[in-house]
């Protein structure tokens, strides 16, 4: 069965309301500058499900699948992350994505068609934070030097940041993954200790984090003047 107010009497799910309208309006179809609205903010997952819709409008079925999709593609991607963390550990990296895909704990966000802002915001999570690996790898390879190494650095810093925006588009707490880029680096990678952390985050994060929220805030304000005018 599907959700009334997040499908069904979402306006921003039918194909008569402008796509663009997806970017103003809140999870449930209501623009984030009424007074009603949630505030939560997740146009990536209300665009699937208007895909479902021109799939299958509003019969179950294609919605149920597309979560199952999602989350089979979520658990291997949490399978690639086991095998780069623990490359030498066969057990671990052979249980851990079997507990993730079984686990009770997920039931809900793939059987529930609007959990599928969890399992989304899972998968560009997981697709952020195995990018920041492979940014941190490539800096401790040889190829970090040359040219070519430095381009690929950046690529995977770039698609690092684009998975986390994603994340974060998908649902709320998909900031995190920021949160976990940084943690491994301070904690895997470099391996830091203490009285080290407080510069990394000052002279490598914080500026990306400046302008990140500094993006953030240019988008609210460009609502706020489209709703006063």
């Amino acid at each position: 069965m599907l959700k009334g107010r997040a499908i069904k009497t979402n306006p921003d799910v039918l194909p008569t309301t402008p796509l663009s309208q997806l970017l103003w309006d809140d999870f449930w179809g209501t623009p984030l500058t009424h007074s009603g609205s949630h505030k939560s903010y997740r146009p990536l997952t209300v665009l699937s499900f208007r895909l479902n819709y021109m799939v299958s409008e509003f019969h179950p079925r294609s919605y149920h699948v597309t979560n199952v999709a999602l989350h089979v593609a979520a658990t291997g991607l949490f399978a690639v992350f086991a095998r780069t963390l623990t490359p030498h550990a066969r057990l671990a990296r052979t249980a851990a994505p079997l507990l993730f895909a079984a686990h009770p704990i997920h039931t809900e966000a793939v059987a529930g068609v609007v959990g599928r802002a969890d399992v989304g915001a899972a998968i560009f999570f997981l697709g952020a934070l195995l990018s920041y690996m492979r940014y941190c790898g490539c800096s401790k390879g040889n190829g970090g030097s040359s040219s070519g190494g430095r381009v690929g650095r950046k690529a995977w810093l770039g698609a690092a940041l684009v998975s986390a925006t994603l994340s974060m588009l998908t649902k709320e707490h998909g900031i995190t993954a920021l949160a976990a880029c940084a943690a491994y680096h301070i904690f895997v990678y470099a391996k830091l200790k203490p009285k080290d952390i407080l510069s990394v985050i000052t002279e490598e994060w914080l500026p990306g984090l400046i302008s990140m929220a500094y993006g953030l805030s240019m988008i609210h304000t460009t609502q706020d003047e489209e709703a006063i005018t």
